[in-house]
């Protein structure tokens, strides 16, 4: 049995999906590499732990995530893009990790899902294996203090809604014979460690994918240091899923 935690990347022009295959009796030494590395974060530059990392801002230089204004203040960009790489780093520890990143030319994420799913059938399928893939995405209101009865279930029901283009991505594979279990269990990032690694490791593959394919991207400049964070994972990237650890989805 293999967990997937799943996030996306990308612009306007295509859209990365990538997926942190972990085995179950691989997940306790994943999260531990995972902690490590968020101590560390702590250590060097002020960011608690139970701060919620997302590559894009954090690369970009947004917001503040340091404990006081002065880390904040040091926490500059190449500080921020040496604790990105940090990151990947201590994911790199975990021998058993395996990373599965599709791409297309498309503005629908859901449409690079089928894809992806459809290749991590193929692939639990070869090795005989059970994939249950934690998504990101809510699964409901995050709070309904102020919301009538009403509201809050018209929350749960839009993000249900939401969520059926990637029910349908599961539930078209042949019931019989299928390897990826389940309708996608939705985790917002901001209470799931595993979900921001995703993040990080996408946004990573997204960067390097613009240096593989310019043509998608032109008027983006890609970062290199994060092209190169991403290969720091080449030796788990999955073999045979796509050239330059990313498989992409022909037009």
């Amino acid at each position: 049995m293999h967990f997937c935690y799943v996030d996306d990347s990308g612009a306007e022009q295509g859209r990365t999906l990538t997926g942190l295959l972990i085995p179950e009796e691989g997940w306790s030494d994943l999260l531990h590499c995972w902690l490590e590395g968020r101590r560390k974060l702590e250590s060097e530059w002020g960011v608690p732990k139970n701060a919620e990392l997302h590559a894009n801002q954090l690369v970009k230089g947004r917001g503040r995530p340091c404990l006081t204004g002065s880390q904040n203040d040091a926490f500059t960009k190449p500080a921020r893009i040496a604790a990105h790489d940090l990151m990947m780093r201590q994911l790199a520890k975990c021998a058993s990790l395996r990373v599965l990143s599709v791409a297309g030319r498309t503005t629908q994420v859901a449409e690079i899902y089928e894809h992806f799913v459809e290749r991590l059938e193929t692939w639990a399928s070869e090795n005989a294996t059970r994939v249950l893939i934690m998504f990101d995405g809510q699964a409901g209101p995050h709070d309904t203090t102020d919301l009538t009865q009403e509201q809050a279930a018209e929350h749960w029901h839009q993000a249900v809604r939401n969520a059926k283009p990637y029910r349908d991505a599961h539930r078209n594979l042949p019931l019989l014979t299928r390897h990826v279990l389940e309708d996608p269990v939705m985790q917002d990032s901001r209470y799931s460690q595993f979900i921001q690694a995703a993040d990080m490791v996408s946004y990573a593959a997204f960067h390097h994918l613009m240096l593989v394919r310019p043509e998608v991207w032109p008027k983006m400049k890609p970062v290199g240091a994060m092209s190169k964070a991403y290969r720091r994972l080449h030796n788990h990237w999955l073999v045979g899923h796509g050239t330059e650890g990313v498989a992409w989805v022909e037009e």
